[in-house]
């Protein structure tokens, strides 16, 4: 069996599929598996050896100019597949099976710019998680092979070998936390403001062991918000050493960003602090952890330049304090 597996765009969009690809790989251990992803996220393919890479260039797949040749190039590296699973659901992930001649183009049911056309398979479009969209549709190419469970939820990155952080804990037996107070420039909107996370590091200190996520976006913060707080930072690492960091935890608390969907395909329960996020399509699957959010008439929502920012601002350290 030869199987073309399409994901593009971001790295949060990415982690969420894995659960799916995994349970994919676990159905089918002598199946050939082909990853189309973007190069900027190649990287997220390292741990799954069985997992082929498929670059897509984003800069001459945002190009007009270069668009198709560039997805006629990456069609003729899945030739040869029986089947694509598109996870995406947009035009250009729909047309690289399409024009790789692939019989059986599967869809995840979620689809824009007319990509639905272009599939043979397409599922029935469901207001879901996207963990959930993605495992209904392994479910779904597993049914058709006679095979049953794909949609069930694993921790792909639970028992993977990850790269070693060379950080270690305390030796005590306080639990331990991460807590991830930056989100990217895009997705600024879903931070907790800064004050609460300040708060919320004093109410835990003297009952877990609290340690700092801070990413490229925070370098302002790394030497201040531990003077502030007492509470240190993880030295800064590679995401899969981060990974090998995190796994060792025993809650991340995070807004709807990259990390908490990489706590979440470790297998580390996690407090999600969400603001205008879709507690339903960015949520988690069953089992993950707890959501949070105030569940007022303006959220969720898709503005990203909101200035009132009721939906974060009223999520009160102590009520997340609480549910840790």
């Amino acid at each position: 069996m030869h199987l073309a597996l399409l994901r593009l765009s971001a790295l949060g969009d990415i982690l969420r599929v894995l659960p799916a690809w995994a349970n994919l790989h676990r159905a089918f251990p002598d199946a050939r598996f082909q990853a189309v992803v973007e190069d900027r996220h190649a990287f997220l393919l390292e741990p799954f050896p069985w997992l082929q890479p498929t670059v897509v260039a984003r800069k001459r797949l945002s190009n007009p100019l270069s668009a198709l040749k560039e997805l006629r190039r990456v069609a003729e590296e899945i030739q040869g597949a029986e089947s694509s699973l598109d996870f995406h659901g947009i035009l250009k992930s729909a047309l690289i099976p399409k024009l790789a001649a692939t019989p059986e183009r599967w869809g995840d049911g979620i689809t824009k710019e007319g990509a639905r056309f272009l599939q043979t398979h397409p599922l029935p479009s469901l207001h879901q998680s996207r963990y959930a969209q993605a495992l209904g549709l392994a479910e779904a190419f597993g049914q058709s092979r006679g095979v049953k469970g794909l949609g069930q939820f694993h921790a792909p990155l639970k028992h993977v070998s990850l790269p070693d952080s060379g950080f270690a804990w305390d030796d005590n037996e306080l639990p331990r936390v991460v807590l991830v107070p930056g989100a990217s420039r895009r997705g600024a909107i879903k931070r907790w403001p800064l004050q609460h996370w300040i708060s919320l590091a004093r109410l835990l200190k003297d009952r877990c062991q609290l340690r700092w996520s801070l990413g490229p976006e925070e370098m302002a913060l790394r030497e201040w918000l531990p003077q502030e707080t007492g509470v240190p930072a993880l030295p800064a690492m590679g995401l899969w050493e981060l990974g090998h960091a995190l796994r060792q935890a025993n809650h991340v608390v995070a807004p709807d960003t990259g990390l908490l969907h990489l706590a979440v395909v470790l297998g580390v329960p996690v407090v999600a602090l969400f603001g205008s996020s879709d507690p339903v399509v960015s949520g988690l699957p069953e089992g993950a952890g707890t959501v949070l959010r105030l569940d007022i008439e303006c959220s969720p929502c898709r503005e990203r330049r909101c200035q009132r920012l009721q939906c974060l601002e009223g999520l009160a350290p102590e009520y997340v304090a609480a549910a840790i």
